[in-house]
Formats: C-alpha cells, structure tokens, sequence
C-alpha cells in the first residue's frame, strides 16, 4: 500500500518550523529555518494534490481494464462475441482490406448466435487468415 504523501517535506517542515521557533528573536537562524518550513509544507502540498491526481482513476466505471477489451470479450456473452468479430474486421482492414465493408446486423446477430464450439472454430480461422496476412 502506497503512503499519502512522502515523509521527506513533512519532516523537512516540521524540523525547520521547531528551529525556527526555537531560535526566539535571534533573527540570523529564525528567518531561514521559518523560510526552510514553509517551503518544505508547500513541497509537501504540491505532493500531495499531485499524487491525488495520479491516482485517480477515470470517472467512466465501465472503462475496461485492458487495451480494447478483448480479454474480457472472451467471456462477455453475445456482447463479447460482437467485439470480438469487430476486432478482427477491425484488424483485417488494418492488415490488408482497407476498403472491407461493415457488417449488417443481420450478419453480427447470425455469427454470435452459432453455438460455441462453431464461434471458436469461426474465430481460429480468422486469426489464422490475420496471422498470414500480417
């Protein structure tokens, strides 16, 4: 687990500040400890609201975790299916038909409603075909 904040600054101010009052009115230690303490808490400040935008995360919840989705498409259902037949279109226009033609719905529905060992079977030779052409 990550700390909040770094403990340099943190210490760096607290160390300066208890100089700082320490030294009473001799001005020759007070004035750089207290310029020492404030600098280091607003080191400690930035720190802290930089860290706090780094770790957040997107507002969207439904972001998927891995690039494109794919992996969880595997397992998504007639959802995953669909991704997963766009993909590799997707791919083939990249590949080697830049002018291949969208599918109708009429084809995504049929090709995702084919059982499951003939969309695996439809999805191996289709990376295969990808793989030759890459």
């Amino acid at each position: 687990m990550k700390a909040a904040i770094g403990w340099e600054w943190p210490i760096v101010a607290t160390a300066a500040a208890a100089v700082a009052l320490g030294a009473g009115s001799y001005r020759l230690v007070a004035v750089p400890a207290a310029t020492v303490a404030v600098v280091a808490a607003a080191l400690t400040v930035v720190g802290v609201v930089r860290r706090g935008r780094v770790d957040e995360g997107p507002e969207d919840d439904a972001a998927p975790e891995h690039p494109g989705g794919l992996r969880e498409a595997f397992v998504g259902g007639e959802l995953g299916r669909i991704d997963l037949v766009l993909a590799c279109d997707l791919l083939e226009r990249k590949l080697s038909r830049p002018n291949l033609r969208a599918r109708t719905p009429a084809e995504l529905d049929r090709l995702v409603r084919v059982p499951p060992g003939e969309f695996r079977r439809y999805l191996t030779r289709r990376i295969a075909e990808l793989e030759t052409r890459s």
